[in-house]
């Protein structure tokens, strides 16, 4: 592939990609700029894909493979945090990284562990955000 309008034509089993804005753009946050192409017609992958071109001298994209989330069990506080209770779920790793002395060093991790329905995890009220800590 040379040129992102290439992708326009995959088949769906093809895009099974993410189509997304980058920086700090107001919908880069909490899904709202998120395409699944798997998960779309045709017809709104082409749109998506012209219009992450269209604006990419102002507002650039990323396209990354979609990696189904992982389904596990964990343990929840219940919402007024009276009692634990062990809840199934789909898990979603975040690796952040900070820069020092001139390098890009891994410096943590935030996992995302929402009910098991939701497809693409970002920004939702019945998600919960753990931190993880090396063992």
């Amino acid at each position: 592939m040379n040129d992102w309008r290439d992708l326009a034509g995959a088949s769906q089993r093809e895009r099974d990609l993410i189509l997304k804005i980058s920086g700090f753009h107001e919908t880069a946050w909490g899904a709202r700029s998120v395409l699944l192409g798997s998960d779309v017609s045709r017809e709104q992958w082409q749109a998506g894909v012209e219009a992450a071109l269209a604006a990419g001298s102002n507002n650039l994209h990323l396209l990354q493979e979609y990696r189904k989330p992982k389904r596990l069990k964990h343990p929840l506080f219940a919402g007024d945090g009276s009692t634990l209770h062990e809840a199934q779920g789909r898990l979603r790793l975040c690796p952040y990284y900070f820069v020092s002395g001139g390098r890009a060093r891994l410096s943590g991790a935030l996992a995302t562990f929402c009910p098991p329905d939701k497809k693409i995890i970002h920004g939702m009220v019945d998600a919960a955000l753990l931190p993880c800590v090396r063992v």
